[in-house]
C-alpha cells in the first residue's frame, strides 16, 4: 500500500500543478480580455465622439440651410414687387400711348404738340 499511496499522492500533485497551470493561463486570458474590452470602450467613446460632431455639425449645415431659404424667399419676394411695379408702369405707358394715338387718330389738336 505505501507504494500505491506514493503513487496517489504523485497523481494528485500532478493534477494539482495541471491546476495551478490551467490557473495561471486563465489570469493571463482574463487580463488580455480586460485590455482587449478597454481598447474597444476607448474606441466606443472615440466614435461617440464624432458621432455627436457630426451631429452638431449637420445641426449647423440645416440651420444655414434653412436661413439661405429665407434669405431667397425674401430676395424672391422683393424682386416680385418690383416685377409687379414694372408691369404696372409698363400698362400705365401702353395705355397712355393708347389714348394719345386715338386722340391723333381723331385729328383733335393738342397744344405744343406738333404744328
Amino acid at each position: 500500500m505505501p507504494a500505491e499511496s506514493k503513487n496517489d499522492i504523485d497523481h494528485v500533485y500532478k493534477v494539482i500543478d495541471k491546476l495551478d497551470t490551467a490557473i495561471d493561463k486563465l489570469a493571463d486570458v482574463s487580463s488580455d480580455i480586460k485590455q482587449i474590452l478597454a481598447v474597444h470602450e476607448t474606441r466606443l467613446d472615440q466614435s461617440e465622439a464624432i458621432m455627436d460632431r457630426h451631429f452638431v455639425q449637420m445641426d449647423a449645415i440645416h440651420q444655414r440651410i434653412g436661413n439661405l431659404r429665407d434669405d431667397m424667399n425674401r430676395e424672391s419676394e422683393d424682386i416680385r414687387s418690383e416685377l409687379s411695379k414694372l408691369h404696372q408702369w409698363k400698362w400705365m405707358i401702353m395705355g397712355g400711348a393708347a389714348v394719345v394715338s386715338s386722340l391723333i387718330s381723331m385729328g383733335v389738336h393738342m397744344p405744343g404738340i406738333g404744328n
